[in-house]
């Protein structure tokens, strides 16, 4: 899959503008028209007088389209250059809009089958568990691991054949047992517990296969105080695909393991949140 171009990839084409400017003069002149013949009709304008409104009709319609389609491209080329047009278009969109300005950007396969409703797009959250008890590095996702309510819904850390995943968001949260007894972290209650400074202070990175995701980033970027989304939720600005059949690694890195007076077991949970392809 190649990487995504901004500008060829995220702003329209010119045919695209051109072909919806073209449909909207034909509106307006269909209207201006159906007007006319109206008021030929009401004037009693003889067949030579409305053969002549027509020849002038057809006349105006062509300079009228062929000053629109000046105007197209000279706008064009303006907003295919403009920084601020280009992001002003990714602003706020979901993440199936996301989606579906990468689209071209899936194997030709992929986009054939959903362009034939063999597959869709859903929503996706993958997830996993993991316990950091007495580590400061941890692979958040491994190879090891087996679906499991509660621990993870992926296999080996790997997006089963054929499906695609825009990574749009990540989630980190942390929990830890109420006691020493309190050990299993599928009980714990992820996303109520504020960060210890040792996750605030560590870094926190993603790779697929030995490609970058998302590089060293302080976990600061995910104990924000934004009540408008999802608590410990980082927005990727430069949405990712993540491929079948390739290593997802999430890893946590702190500069020593978490620890303290009433903490037990403690763990972390990452939810990436996205755009997946799926069978129809």
């Amino acid at each position: 899959m190649a990487d995504i171009n901004e500008q060829n990839d995220l702003f329209p084409s010119m045919e695209e503008i051109e072909g919806l400017e073209a449909s909207i003069l034909n509106r307006e002149e269909d209207a201006l028209e159906k007007e006319e013949d109206q008021d030929d009709a009401v004037e009693g304008i003889g067949d030579l007088g409305r053969t002549r409104r027509k020849q002038r009709r057809k006349v105006r319609r062509t300079r009228r389209s062929a000053g629109r389609k000046s105007a197209v491209r000279r706008s064009y080329n303006a907003g295919v250059k403009s920084t601020a047009v280009k992001t002003g278009l990714t602003k706020n969109l979901t993440s199936k809009g996301q989606f579906e300005l990468r689209r071209q950007q899936l194997p030709a396969d992929v986009q054939k089958a959903l362009k034939d409703a063999r597959m869709q797009t859903v929503d996706a959250a993958i997830y996993t568990v993991k316990s950091i008890k007495d580590k400061s590095d941890i692979d958040l996702m491994e190879a090891s691991d087996d679906k499991k309510a509660g621990c993870t819904n992926l296999n080996r850390a790997q997006l089963d054949s054929g499906k695609y995943f825009l990574l749009t968001d990540v989630v980190l949260e942390y929990a830890h047992g109420a006691s020493e007894e309190d050990s299993d972290p599928s009980d714990f209650a992820f996303g109520q517990f504020a960060f210890p400074p040792q996750i605030v202070n560590g870094t926190f990175e993603m790779t697929l296969g030995t490609k970058v995701v998302l590089p060293e980033v302080s976990c600061a970027v995910f104990d924000d105080s934004d009540t408008t989304k999802r608590k410990f939720q980082y927005k990727l600005a430069n949405p990712k695909w993540l491929k079948p059949s390739m290593d997802i690694t999430p890893k946590l890195n702190m500069p020593k393991a978490v620890s303290g007076d009433k903490v037990f077991h403690p763990a972390v949970k990452v939810t990436l949140l996205g755009t997946m392809t799926e069978k129809a």
